[in-house]
């Protein structure tokens, strides 16, 4: 019997351009993950345009360079220009560990524990904005997030979508020096200057609880993008004392506040000289 060359190669293409069709059509609305980095490839976002990045879209992080072992601290990912109607993104990181915050449109995939997102978010001002958590080995050590971002006129097809992938973003997973309990007895809530005010590159921050309650201080750039997390508990009512190591930040001031239960309640301020 003598085979149609033709035929069969009419029906792979076909099959091809369907399976193209139906990832184009079926997965970029919910996300896709798997396009980062992670493991070395350059898959980007297989449902968006020419399959290339494109220098034009720019994708990058903000969020603290460094994380103590074990902690949680809140990151953003950024996606600008482009058609900028619409945007997705996925993330992904190396060792750490990635969940969702309510609101922001976020999902998160199971098994892989990457990002994406949940629907296309609209541009603001030419740039679409995610946060998401990010939490940290339990053991000191560098670790990196990995992201994809895309830009669409969301027509619906991939005519001048565009993407691109973020620079590799390094976390510094270091070892906290803790919390120390001074008392039991406090009268409400209070945060204390740091001492040494300036600092290099380690400081000390009293605060105290006036009630059971989960208890965060979170350290802040002058442009209000969050550095670090310095205590992020549940402790009892007391006087406590916590070291921050800011080994991993570039000189400038800083600010830091006090939340108990969500609520911020004190904020202050320091100055990091190296």
């Amino acid at each position: 019997m003598k085979l149609n060359v033709t035929k069969i190669f009419l029906s792979a293409f076909v099959i091809f351009a369907v399976s193209l069709f139906a990832i184009s059509v079926f997965s970029f609305p919910y996300g896709y993950v798997g396009t980062t980095k992670k493991n070395g490839g350059d898959l980007g976002c297989v449902c968006h345009g020419e399959h290339v990045p494109s220098p034009e879209i720019s994708v990058f992080f903000t969020g603290p360079d460094s994380v103590a072992a074990g902690q949680t601290a809140t990151f953003t990912i950024k996606v600008a220009h482009g058609p900028a109607v619409t945007g997705g993104f996925n993330v992904a990181s190396h060792i750490g560990t990635l969940d969702t915050i309510q609101g922001m449109g976020t999902r998160k995939d199971s098994p892989s524990g990457e990002l994406t997102h949940s629907v296309p978010k609209a541009f603001v001002n030419d740039t679409v904005i995610w946060s998401f958590t990010y939490k940290a080995p339990n053991t000191p050590q560098m670790d990196t997030l990995f992201a994809t971002g895309n830009s669409t006129n969301n027509d619906n097809t991939s005519d001048s979508d565009k993407y691109n992938f973020s620079l590799n973003r390094l976390v510094r997973v270091y070892n906290p020096i803790g919390i120390i309990n001074l008392s039991s007895v406090a009268n409400g809530f209070s945060l204390s200057q740091n001492y040494p005010n300036p600092f290099n590159p380690e400081t000390q921050i009293n605060f105290t609880v006036g009630k059971l309650s989960d208890v965060t201080i979170r350290v802040y750039d002058i442009l209000g993008n969050e550095a670090a997390v310095i205590v992020n508990e549940k402790l009892k009512q007391g006087k406590y004392s916590s070291d921050f190591n800011a080994s991993g930040l570039s000189s400038g001031v800083y600010f830091y506040s006090l939340f108990a239960n969500g609520e911020r309640l004190y904020t202050k301020k320091m100055l990091l000289v190296k």
